[in-house]
């Protein structure tokens, strides 16, 4: 999340908005020391501007384009950055945040300050392998790889053991709520079966012909379409002399 030396003319970078005034804006270069810049109302939007409160407001996290860097100061863009450019920065933002809090822990753990942790081994991490997100990934997925880059071992340790803690897999607790009703005469049987098709979820009775179905897994989205297909067949195998009903329960 931090880089060296000044901003180049027509970089991407991310600010955040710390003084607003009529017609511009000061913003902070998060990634450049804090350095600030400043954003015209004329760069705001594509638009004509009435009022630059519209779109920015103060402590406001914006991805601006670099128009020019000088002994009188650096002038910034927001309407020249692409939409999609601008999210996938924000988003590649906040996981270098997430992986910077990782290297203050490993910082604690020496008695050391944030800048001090950079100067012993984030700058070699981000140089590695282009940023903290992915060296804290590669020491969780692949440490061999990560400790084979030469650094100092007091890290290595450290920054492995924190990355496996915070990338250990998430596994998912899915919920969907089911009515399963029949009408014909051996009904009772027929949701029996219907519902003990469902192998890899939990089926727990809940009371007048409904049920809880629990499904867990490591991807959200698969769970959850492999439960709305379990709800499917069992609406196939009750047929038109029953009644089915599902919800996948959110939260």
């Amino acid at each position: 999340m931090r880089k060296q030396g000044m901003p180049q003319r027509g970089e991407v970078v991310i600010c955040r908005i710390c003084k607003m005034h009529p017609n511009s804006a000061f913003a902070e270069l998060i990634e450049y020391g804090n350095r600030q810049g400043m954003i015209h109302v004329s760069e705001v939007a594509k638009r004509w501007v009435r009022d630059i409160r519209e779109f920015l407001k103060e402590n406001q996290y914006v991805v601006c384009k670099i128009l020019n860097v000088s002994s009188e100061g650096i002038t910034l863009s927001v309407k020249r950055v692409d939409s999609k450019e601008a999210a996938r920065r924000l988003k590649q933002f906040n996981r270098e945040k997430k992986a910077e809090k990782l290297l203050d822990l490993a910082a604690k753990k020496f008695g050391m300050t944030l800048d001090q942790a950079y100067e012993e081994a984030g700058n070699e991490m981000i140089d590695a392998f282009g940023s903290l997100d992915k060296a804290f990934e590669m020491a969780a997925k692949n440490p061999e790889i990560f400790e084979n880059r030469g650094m100092d071992k007091k890290w290595t340790g450290v920054i492995e053991e924190i990355a496996k803690k915070s990338f250990a897999e998430k596994e998912y607790v899915v919920k969907m709520q089911m009515g399963v009703a029949s009408y014909a005469p051996n009904g009772i049987e027929l949701i029996k079966k219907a519902l003990s098709g469902a192998k890899e979820y939990e089926v727990k009775y809940i009371a007048g012909g409904r049920y809880m179905v629990i499904g867990r897994g490591k991807n959200f989205r698969e769970i959850e379409a492999g439960m709305l297909g379990f709800a499917n067949s069992v609406e196939k195998d009750i047929g038109k002399n029953g009644e089915v009903s599902y919800e996948i329960l959110k939260g």
